[in-house]
């Protein structure tokens, strides 16, 4: 008995010392973060902007690595199978624990698997015509797609994603007869419709900024709550009579289990990113806007 006794106080002790060189050393090394969707689009960008920011906050390096795919399953995936230990973190949108883990088999338990660290970018979205395209108002577009039952694509940043039901939603109720054309992340939805693949897409306002000015890109209809600083003429779906909009977060997901002091300092990090002036000024070129939740 005495030993048994002796036994699980050791272990009592050595469970104390490992969360106390926890709180004391972490992060003793780079922290990756798994960004959920392709090199250039808006999550990537958001997540670089504001890790520059983190990493000064934590003193330890946060590296970015791309992991696309599925709607952003792939990447939230992968943070899944990590190991709990604070060094693995990755970016996560509401469809890939939310939605499509509703309408397809992923490889993990969105709340099982696991554990919001923070949120800390609302998306904003429109849906977008090439600059030369024919249409200049909504009305003229709903009534080529109308008069073309079959004929107009419209893509999507993938199957399942906010992108894709909220187009899919329009559709159903103006009766339109169009086609579906998902794409991976952003940057590659962004190209079809620059190269004439697609009539119309579905995208973040962040992502597409730099061609709406430069005229290469037109927005017809503001998804979201509010009309952009960049198109300020374009109507949102409310003022068009829709009883709904477009919204979703990037959050920082951590896997399942993770120390909370790690899951605070990263917290925390980001927290001090979303407010920082020169995070704010280089985000608000791109007409993104942080805004933390814990």
């Amino acid at each position: 008995m005495k030993r048994i006794i002796l036994s699980i106080l050791g272990l009592a002790l050595t469970a104390m010392l490992c969360t106390f060189a926890l709180a004391s050393d972490y992060p003793k090394k780079p922290i990756k973060l798994i960004i959920n969707f392709s090199a250039g689009g808006t999550t990537d960008t958001a997540a670089r902007l504001m890790t520059s920011k983190a990493t000064e906050v934590l003193n330890q390096a946060l590296i970015c690595m791309n992991k696309k795919g599925a709607g952003g399953t792939l990447g939230v995936s992968e943070v899944a199978r990590a190991k709990n230990d604070g060094y693995t973190i990755g970016t996560c949108n509401m469809p890939a624990v939310a939605i499509i883990p509703q309408i397809r088999k992923v490889p993990y338990k969105p709340f099982d698997d696991l554990i919001q660290v923070c949120a800390v970018m609302p998306y904003e979205y429109a849906l977008l015509v090439r600059g030369d395209a024919q249409w200049n108002i909504w009305e003229e577009f709903i009534a080529y797609v109308k008069a073309n039952p079959g004929k107009v694509t419209y893509g999507s940043v993938g199957a399942g994603t906010t992108n894709h039901l909220v187009t899919a939603r329009i559709g159903k109720e103006l009766g339109l007869d169009w086609k579906h054309v998902p794409f991976q992340g952003g940057v590659k939805a962004t190209a079809a419709l620059l190269g004439g693949h697609v009539d119309v897409i579905n995208n973040t306002m962040a992502s597409v900024v730099s061609s709406i000015r430069a005229g290469k890109i037109k927005a017809l209809l503001v998804t979201s709550e509010d009309r952009f600083s960049a198109t300020p003429d374009v109507p949102t779906m409310k003022e068009k009579g829709f009883k709904f909009s477009q919204i979703s977060y990037m959050s920082i997901v951590a896997p399942a289990g993770i120390p909370e002091k790690a899951r605070k300092m990263i917290s925390d990090a980001f927290k001090v990113a979303a407010a920082d002036k020169g995070v704010l000024k280089s985000t608000g070129k791109l007409d993104l806007h942080p805004k933390f939740v814990a």
